[in-house]
């Protein structure tokens, strides 16, 4: 996804990388330590920048409202199901959840209005589906199911960085994307969808209408 959220800290990243890592060739491994302060926190700088990007790559931008996932459930046992999600591009992953609920979360970033004059969209990645009970007891001493829909490869954790830093507040919105709680059934699917405000579940055929009408 070649877009300016992901180029602008690859591209800003490597030139800082390379200048200094010139600064350091030039002044000598072995020169005085505060002369090499600069082009080492310019070194970490970049390096941050660098993985940055990668991270941010592994978010898809948002051209419109559109279904981006749909979730299968079966029952392998009371309050006990296996989620497969399949993404619209095609990867499948499989989860087992307890309880009588699920919900997925997404994160965000939304750009300033000025911005997204210059070229920068909504960007968003799956993040994490999970499992609910419907008793409150069971809620407070029964097993909890959350799992990760995709893990960090970089180690760098771009949106977590937007959300804590506030004087980016103004120009970036880091927020989670959730969808309502709705019931898990045996043969039940559900499409997921992901618009501006966030993302909303669908039911997608007779198993999962059947669940949500007996539910609400």
């Amino acid at each position: 996804m070649a877009t300016l959220p992901v180029l602008l800290p690859l591209v800003l990243g490597a030139l800082l990388f390379l200048i200094s890592l010139l600064m350091l060739i030039r002044r000598g491994v072995l020169g005085v330590l505060v002369r090499a302060i600069l082009p080492l926190v310019l070194l970490v700088f970049s390096i941050t920048l660098i993985f940055g990007g990668f991270d941010i790559m592994s978010y898809r931008q948002l051209l419109k409202e559109s279904a981006v996932a749909t979730v299968h459930f079966e029952k392998t046992s009371p309050q006990t199901y296996t989620a497969t999600l399949i993404t619209d591009d095609y990867q499948k992953s499989y989860f087992q959840l307890k309880g009588d609920q699920w919900q997925i979360d997404a994160r965000i970033i939304r750009w300033h209005p000025n911005l997204i004059r210059m070229g920068f969209e909504t960007i968003y990645r799956m993040d994490r589906i999970s499992g609910r009970y419907n008793s409150f007891q069971q809620e407070l001493h029964g097993e909890r199911t959350v799992y990760p829909i995709r893990e960090n490869s970089y180690g760098i954790d771009i949106w977590r960085y937007l959300r804590d830093l506030p004087w980016v507040h103004q120009w970036i919105d880091a927020t989670y994307g959730s969808a309502t709680y709705v019931p898990m059934g045996d043969g039940a699917v559900y499409e997921i969808r992901m618009g501006y405000s966030g993302l909303s579940v669908h039911p997608a055929n007779a198993a999962s209408r059947e669940a949500v009408t007996t539910w609400q």
